[in-house]
């Protein structure tokens, strides 16, 4: 009994000693309240650098680099598309393209860190929407096309099996993913220059130049027949709105591109800058061969079918044609059966009439 009313007698000493330890440690911290209301609230919230928040730049670099696309995930986005001029080999310059635009577009577009990428990857996803959503309704609506893309199929299988078309198949791909890489170069820029905003801005110019000839072209041959001339429109002043207007995206695009590579990337980045750089260059040289060969093909083919027409030599020099390649002096074919028109596998006869 007398060892329990020792120890508890210790027990509440023990309590009695805490709780006016504690009561000094806040008289002592009540003290210090005032001293520290008068300094300024810059050094009352200062906090170690280790314990304060990252800067926006910070989390903002951070964020790029989570979102951006790999080389691989973009390279695969551009080329699988072009998987399906195996199946069909027209689908692999016509939906192929749109399709692979599209993916590219939408791939690259949660990276991007200023307006100016952001309607730079926009513009390459909704061209590429744009034109399979056109190419698809030509196609289920107007019968000629799909007689067409039979006898492509038809004439690729006579020079070979499916997989003979495995090289065109993989240029295409090619192609496609030059077209896409100024994305990678605007997108990661933290301040791209003002020049790229106004490229960015042709760009739109150009899609929507192409945009209005496909639509135009397909509703006055809708009302007059497929065999009508069209000269209203776009047409007075350009011959192949849709090629003029396609070449203009894809040569700002790489402008945009380039300039902003010029202005936005350091010793570290540079050698990706410069490998964006040359595929950029590849696909612009690429694409733009492709659409003046393919204006240069329906010049000779309107100036053979139209020939005679009311109004066509009138039109012809009134409107430009756009950029083409140099004219050859073909020879007749069977004494008064006209020019010998060039056969090429570009443009897909849904775009080209």
């Amino acid at each position: 009994r007398v060892l329990a009313e020792k120890w508890w007698s210790q027990l509440r000493a023990s309590r009695r000693t805490m709780t006016i330890a504690r009561l000094a440690i806040l008289l002592l911290a009540a003290s210090f309240m005032p001293t520290a209301a008068l300094l300024p609230p810059r050094i009352v919230m200062a906090a170690p650098s280790s314990l304060r928040p990252p800067r926006l730049a910070t989390l903002r670099r951070a964020r790029v680099q989570m979102l951006s696309p790999s080389a691989g995930s973009l390279a695969a986005a551009s080329m699988l598309p072009a998987l399906l001029g195996f199946w069909k080999s027209e689908y692999g310059v016509s939906y192929a393209y749109g399709t692979a635009t599209f993916l590219s577009g939408i791939l690259v577009l949660p990276s991007a860190t200023t307006r100016i990428a952001t309607a730079h990857a926009a513009c390459l996803a909704l061209y590429g929407l744009r034109l399979n959503a056109f190419l698809l309704y030509r196609e289920l609506s107007i019968a000629r096309f799909r007689e067409f893309r039979d006898k492509i199929e038809a004439r690729a299988l006579e020079k070979g099996g499916r997989l003979s078309r495995a090289p065109f198949i993989a240029s295409c791909g090619l192609l496609y993913l030059g077209l896409a890489a100024p994305l990678m170069l605007t997108a990661p820029a933290s301040a791209p220059p003002a020049l790229a905003g106004a490229l960015v801005c042709l760009m739109y110019a150009g899609w929507l130049t192409a945009a209005a000839g496909d639509a135009w072209k397909s509703v006055v041959k809708a009302r007059k027949g497929e065999d009508a001339l069209v000269t209203g429109g776009p047409f007075r002043h350009l011959r192949h709105p849709n090629f003029s207007g396609e070449m203009l995206l894809w040569g700002a695009s790489a402008a945009a591109g380039a300039a902003t590579a010029a202005t936005n990337f350091d010793g570290r980045g540079v050698l990706a800058a410069c490998g964006w750089l040359s595929l950029s260059a590849l696909g612009w040289a690429g694409i733009s061969f492709v659409l003046a060969q393919a204006a240069t093909s329906l010049e000779k083919r309107q100036a053979q079918k139209y020939a005679g027409t009311p109004g066509f030599t009138e039109w012809r020099r009134g409107a430009w044609p756009g950029i083409t390649l140099p004219q050859k002096q073909w020879p007749a074919v069977g004494g008064s059966a006209g020019p010998h028109r060039m056969a090429g596998r570009w443009p897909p006869p849904s775009r080209a009439r």
